[in-house]
């Protein structure tokens, strides 16, 4: 968990931000709950990995996110 801010609010800043709203997000959390991976979705982030997770399943969206 981030101090002071949430993931979800970084990934909200970064998509409203004109300079950053182009870079992929993936987020990458112990948060595996149906309503976080929404919610992250929600806020625009591009990917939702949780913990404990898969090396390929990691790299293959990483992989796709960057095509």
């Amino acid at each position: 968990m981030l101090p002071k801010i949430d993931g979800y609010k970084v990934c909200a800043m970064l998509k409203r931000d004109q300079k950053y709203s182009k870079i992929p997000i993936l987020m990458f959390t112990a948060r595996a709950q149906e309503s976080d991976e929404k919610l992250g979705k929600e806020v625009g982030a591009d990917g939702y990995i949780t913990k404990p997770f898969e090396s390929k399943a990691l790299l293959g969206k990483i992989e796709e996110l960057l095509k």
